[in-house]
């Protein structure tokens, strides 16, 4: 088990990621992602005010997003991996 603030290794990051991956952060990922989505057409106000309603944070929102845009393209060619990359990041900068 990791601790909060224990350094892991390079072996034990793939590890602990794939865990907390396991352990719920791909649906939160997910749900980033659609509402990052949802925002960039045109109801960015909307999903601002839901969002701050249940005491969320864009700040969060960003964060997880940024980390999903880290950890895209198991598999993947180079090429597909840094255009899905950028245009998560475009749709960040809109949110």
């Amino acid at each position: 088990m990791v601790r909060r603030g224990e350094i892991l290794g390079d072996g034990m990051d793939d590890e602990f990621y794939l865990r907390r991956l396991d352990a719920g952060l791909f649906v939160l990922q997910l749900i980033c992602y659609i509402m990052v989505e949802i925002s960039n057409s045109g109801i960015t106000q909307r999903v601002h005010q839901i969002l701050n309603l249940r005491g969320g944070s864009i700040k969060v929102v960003r964060h997880i997003m940024r980390e999903y845009a880290e950890s895209i393209g198991d598999g993947k060619s180079d090429e597909y991996k840094e255009a899905e990359k950028k245009r998560i990041m475009d749709l960040l900068d809109n949110f």
